[in-house]
């Protein structure tokens, strides 16, 4: 019997380390692609701060929107207030190079870029502070935009699986919307 007992036991532990031993590889194994998919997307990338930064620099001016565009190559794409104007610049997000740049055309029937930043009172870093304060997450994108006669700033916050859509009075700094993305 106590023979019997010995050899179930034993067979209970080397399964138990089987099973261990297959535990800890499946989390390596998968940690480890998911590191790796991390480091494909990021690397080499400059930063959205550094990207902003350099724009501002190379044109003279004051970036007013900013989007990420995740096809490849990613790029992000900025409108710049410059002294002749607003102007739309496409950028490699890897390499830092100017793919596209033109001036806006002032002539369109909605409010034009200008005239917006112009009429609103609170910034876009004062939006996107006020939008994190609603819903913590990573803002992937921002735009001031005209909602029903009034002027909006348009965030989409990155929570973890989550998106959200957040509206933000261009003009008083009120949250008019937050919405779970589908």
């Amino acid at each position: 019997m106590k023979k019997q007992w010995s050899t179930i036991k034993q067979g209970i532990i080397k399964r138990k380390k089987v099973i261990m031993t297959v535990s800890i590889a499946s989390v390596l194994l998968f940690g480890g692609a998911a590191g790796t998919a991390v480091y494909a997307v990021n690397k080499g990338a400059l930063s959205e701060d550094e990207a902003v930064k350099m724009i501002s620099e190379k044109l003279g001016g004051e970036v007013t929107q900013f989007e990420k565009d995740w096809d490849q190559p990613m790029t992000y794409e900025m409108t710049v207030k410059t002294e002749e104007g607003y102007q739309d610049v496409d950028v490699d997000a890897e390499k830092g190079e100017i793919l596209s740049q033109e001036m806006e055309d002032d002539d369109d029937e909605d409010m034009s870029t200008q005239k917006a930043v112009e009429t609103a009172k609170i910034s876009m870093d004062q939006a996107e502070k006020i939008a994190l304060k609603k819903v913590d997450g990573q803002i992937m994108d921002v735009e001031l935009d005209s909602e029903n006669g009034i002027l909006v700033y348009e965030l989409e916050i990155n929570q973890g699986q989550k998106e959200y859509d957040v509206v933000v009075d261009a003009t008083t700094g009120k949250v008019l919307k937050t919405e779970l993305d589908d």
